[in-house]
């Protein structure tokens, strides 16, 4: 069992001190990957994105039912498709994608409600939530985003019960060996947390009794420590939040459909946010962050993934 610990509050000093983020004003894109298509080199609906420590990608292909994984050099090398359980007959709507240090990779299903756990290969291992005889109920009845803590575990959303749930796998089989459920979240969408500082972030959609779509960001003890997009003083108002991603400065990137425009926000951990991507961008759903303050990009309805220079060149 975890025990949450509580942290006092930094000094009032500390909090006016001038942003040191070293965010670019406008992100430069470097690369674009893919186009529509079903080949190798295609996506149909590009949906979640998850980046490895090295910087391999794996992304959901959703409109192909299908992940597909780059090498570092970010070409596409190879197409998981999920088998096993008669998965080629049913309904397959898939939304994110995490990979954990062990190599298992988990799927979340919105048809099926649940979370598919494959080995390296595409071997299906385990099912967590949903209906498929065999699979483990773990508590799950709409999964959506999935991302990798520090611990190594799989931290999953469920937009339906409002819950942040943190599965510690045997890295062979893909079995429980250990689960945090964390309740009270308002329709919570995506999920992002730093392996470096251990904080994690989520996106809630809100509600139309009142509750509005926000990012929280949460210390390693699950409290929430930072609201954000919901004051416009502190940078843009957020509309629908889809992919985020928090880095090591502690500054969340996210990919917002606002009422105009489509684009990517950034909340540095200091000061004000800013729109830092704005061109051209039709319905981004998956974000992750890359080494040497690059990240990447879905850009769903232009069916490819783009890559962005962020941040300046930092000395590591």
């Amino acid at each position: 069992e975890r025990h949450e610990t509580k942290h006092s509050k930094p000094p009032l000093k500390e909090l006016q001190e001038e942003p040191i983020s070293t965010a670019l004003d406008a992100a430069v894109l470097v690369k674009q990957i893919g186009k529509q298509g079903s080949g190798r080199n295609d996506f149909n609906l590009p949906s979640g994105v998850h980046a490895t420590v090295n910087g391999q990608l794996f992304i959901v292909d959703c409109g192909n039912a299908r992940i597909q994984v780059t090498d570092i050099q970010k070409n596409l090398v190879q197409q998981v498709s999920p088998t096993g359980s008669e998965r080629s007959s049913r309904i397959s709507n898939f939304f994110d994608v995490a990979v954990n240090s062990t190599g298992l990779i988990a799927l979340t299903c919105a048809a099926e409600r649940a979370v598919l756990v494959f080995s390296r290969h595409g071997r299906l291992l385990q099912t967590f939530g949903g209906t498929i005889i065999g699979s483990s109920n773990e508590e799950l009845d709409a999964p959506r985003g999935v991302t990798v803590t520090r611990h190594d575990e799989f931290l999953v959303a469920d937009i339906k019960r409002g819950s942040l749930t943190a599965l510690k796998l045997d890295p062979k089989t893909g079995v429980r060996l250990e689960r945090t459920v964390v309740t009270g979240y308002h329709r919570p969408y995506l999920v992002a947390a730093c392996l470096t500082t251990g904080l994690m972030a989520v996106s809630e959609r809100g509600n139309e009794t009142g509750r509005v779509p926000c990012i929280r960001v949460l210390d390693s003890g699950w409290a929430t420590i930072r609201i954000l997009g919901v004051c416009s003083g502190l940078g843009p108002v957020l509309s629908s939040p889809w992919g985020l991603c928090i880095d090591s400065d502690g500054d969340v990137l996210v990919a917002d459909w606002g009422k105009q425009y489509h684009h990517v926000l950034i909340y540095p951990s200091k000061g004000v946010g800013w729109p830092l991507v704005s061109d051209k961008l039709s319905s981004p759903r998956g974000l992750a962050l890359l080494p040497d303050g690059h990240m990447a990009l879905s850009d769903s309805m232009n069916h490819c993934v783009k890559l962005y220079r962020y941040k300046s060149n930092q000395d590591e």
